[in-house]
């Protein structure tokens, strides 16, 4: 069985679980954003993403990020 860990480290140099997500997801929203609109062939045709969608899925990524930050700071 394969281990496979994805944690990034943070500004603060501990592993972040958090951080990895954040990442992974704001490129899986870029490649959908560049593929919108794209024939794929027999899967069909890629639903079209406007620029103000991605900018919304984008807040919303960058919110989980922030707030875990916010949490960070708020523990001693």
């Amino acid at each position: 069985m394969m281990n496979f860990k994805f944690n990034l480290k943070d500004s603060r140099g501990k592993e972040s679980t958090t951080l990895s997500f954040v990442t992974l997801s704001f490129f899986a929203i870029f490649i959908k954003f560049i593929l919108a609109g794209v024939n794929m062939g027999p899967l069909g045709t890629m639903p079209a993403m406007s620029a103000t969608e991605f900018a919304a899925s984008v807040t919303v990524v960058m919110l989980i990020w922030l707030g875990r930050e916010w949490t960070e700071k708020k523990t001693p």
